[in-house]
């Protein structure tokens, strides 16, 4: 082919993606669960422990209070716990755990949510106006979320965030403040017994129950938040999801009402993570704006 007619072949490209409104395949955003590298390529800061932890937030600024003045949250992520988040004051170990979690909360979120938007505009056309591409994607996604009506509505109800407070404080109440051990080894916070398809474990005393563990914070939330929505029975949280959402009221509060079926404890685990999100206000990180532009790594070592 000529150099001209690869001109005319691009042109003719574009305007074919333009007609239809397909998406390039390149464009296709990954869900968080099957993202292999989630961080950033910049370099690692290797840290010790809690208080050198606290002491890196200040050299950032990165307070609460600061927080709810700016509306931003600054992208440094903290791929691992501390060993010794005990060792800490209660306000500093409260204070500490929640702004490590933060930005990886809000990170997992996003690609949730760009998933979610690259489907919605996708449903937009007939699915005769589908290319190849996307219907392979669309098909990758009803596999991965189990989606067994086929129908991208359906798939669209599990495809939705989980609200930060409701996360922060499953994380909270499910780690004990990131201080348990599968927390601070397997970077399992929300207390993730190992699943059917296999993968990384630790097991209890006496080896009777083997827990989830993951590389890092990133791969635990994501795998948290991917529990949520694919099992059925948070069948009911994804309903209720999709009408807190269409009323503009998807907050954690709201949500955690039907996660009666998450614990043993039933509705006092849920009257538990009310009290959380009430007394320490974790609704009101819903809407921060992650600042990506100037990306930090910690890493805890242990």
């Amino acid at each position: 082919m000529s150099f001209i007619q690869k001109i005319f072949a691009g042109i003719f490209f574009l305007v074919s993606m333009m007609a239809t409104g397909a998406i390039a395949s390149d464009h296709f955003p990954s869900p968080p669960n099957k993202i292999q590298h989630p961080y950033p390529d910049v370099a690692v800061t290797t840290l010790k422990s809690a208080q050198t932890l606290l002491k890196e937030f200040e050299q950032y600024d990165y307070t609460l209070a600061g927080l709810a003045q700016s509306h931003t949250l600054p992208a440094i992520y903290v791929e691992t716990l501390p060993h010794d988040l005990n060792s800490l004051p209660v306000k500093q170990k409260t204070s500490g755990f929640i702004r490590l979690l933060l930005p990886t909360i809000s990170e997992v979120n996003q690609h949730i949510l760009d998933v979610r938007q690259t489907l919605l505009t996708i449903e937009k056309r007939p699915q005769t106006n589908w290319s190849k591409a996307e219907r392979q994607w669309v098909e990758s996604l009803l596999k991965d979320y189990d989606v067994k009506s086929g129908k991208i509505e359906d798939l669209l109800l599990q495809v939705d965030i989980i609200p930060v407070g409701m996360a922060l404080a499953q994380g909270i109440d499910e780690s004990g403040w990131g201080t348990s051990h599968f927390a601070i080894e397997g970077s399992n916070l929300y207390g993730e017994h190992l699943s059917s398809r296999g993968g990384k474990y630790l097991t209890t005393p006496g080896g009777h129950v083997k827990v989830a563990a993951f590389d890092n914070l990133f791969a635990g939330t994501a795998s948290y938040m991917h529990n949520l929505n694919t099992t059925d029975a948070y069948k009911d949280m994804w309903l209720l999801r999709k009408q807190l959402r269409s009323e503009n009221n998807l907050t954690g509060r709201q949500l955690i009402q039907a996660l009666s079926h998450y614990s043993t404890r039933g509705q006092a685990y849920v009257d538990n993570l009310a009290a959380l999100i009430k007394h320490h206000n974790l609704d009101s990180f819903d809407h921060l704006q992650l600042e990506s532009d100037k990306p930090t790594r910690i890493r805890l070592s242990n």
